[in-house]
């Protein structure tokens, strides 16, 4: 998959970051979901799992990927004593990154294993049944969840007619901290675009960002990256019971959180399965 579409997101969702922006996720005005006992909805996306530029593949790379590094993090004043601070900076970073690299073959394994995970996991279809299956609206009735793999015919209740109908997209990837020894963590992106099928319009619109935390690159792939494919897992629960619950329960705005990607925190979903692993109960 492309980069370009998980990036443009980010960029989309970087900008709602400014002061003078609403949270990205508001719930539905009470007057337009007062009336509103059912809603139905559709799920889509796209998956960037291009990771041809994950760390650095032995000690030439590593100092190479160390140098830029380094440059970036030491902070430096202007003019000639900055410059001389970066170059510090990246002398030192690339002899650090020269060291710290991984062996190119394992570096190589990693990279298949990371994005063979994304590439195989349908998400779609993950989030599609979860959504169904969901109670997370209160006393709205979630009728039907339908997606390109299971259009409307094959699935429950097909012949109900909604109050709502939330048409949902996503773009899932792989964040990354550092160069040559990146820490990885999966990211979504979901928006939802709420419409009266009576009034023919639509009524709301919201956008979640969901990261897992960020882990050893190496570490993640382990086990035919057993753990970024729970971290997928975990993002299509989480986002299936928030959608439902921000949009039609909840009476709070979900901010994103002042860091890079911007995320959010959902520790406050009712099942407690936003909340940190250790911290559950």
């Amino acid at each position: 998959m492309r980069a370009g579409y998980l990036a443009n997101g980010l960029a989309a969702v970087a900008l709602l970051l400014s002061a003078c922006a609403e949270p990205p996720v508001r719930p539905i005005a009470e007057a337009a979901r007062r009336s509103v006992t059912s809603i139905s909805a559709d799920v889509s996306g796209i998956k960037h799992s291009d990771t041809s530029t994950l760390g650095a593949r032995g000690s030439a790379e590593g100092a190479q990927l160390g140098a830029q590094q380094g440059a970036s993090l030491l902070p430096g004043a202007g003019g000639v004593l900055g410059l001389a601070v970066m170059g510090v900076g990246a002398i030192v970073g690339s002899v650090k990154g020269a060291n710290e690299a991984q062996r190119e073959d394992v570096v190589d394994q990693t990279r298949v294993f990371l994005r063979t995970a994304v590439e195989n996991t349908d998400f779609t279809e993950l989030l599609r049944s979860r959504l169904a299956a969901s109670k997370a609206a209160g006393d709205v009735e979630i009728i039907n969840v339908t997606s390109e793999a299971a259009p409307l015919p094959s699935v429950a209740n097909s012949a109900a007619i909604p109050g709502h109908f939330l048409a949902i997209d996503y773009r899932l990837g792989i964040q990354r901290e550092d160069l040559v020894n990146p820490k990885v963590g999966v990211i979504v992106l979901a928006r939802a675009q709420v419409r009266d099928p009576g009034a023919s319009q639509q009524v709301h619109e919201a956008i979640w960002a969901y990261c897992g935390e960020r882990y050893h690159f190496v570490s993640m792939a382990a086990n035919n990256a057993a753990a970024l494919r729970a971290q997928i897992d975990l993002a299509a629960a989480v986002l299936a019971e928030a959608i439902p619950y921000d949009l039609y329960v909840s009476k709070q705005p979900r901010p994103l959180q002042t860091r890079s990607p911007p995320c959010m925190n959902f520790s406050d979903l009712p099942s407690g399965i936003g909340r940190p692993r250790e911290s559950r109960k």
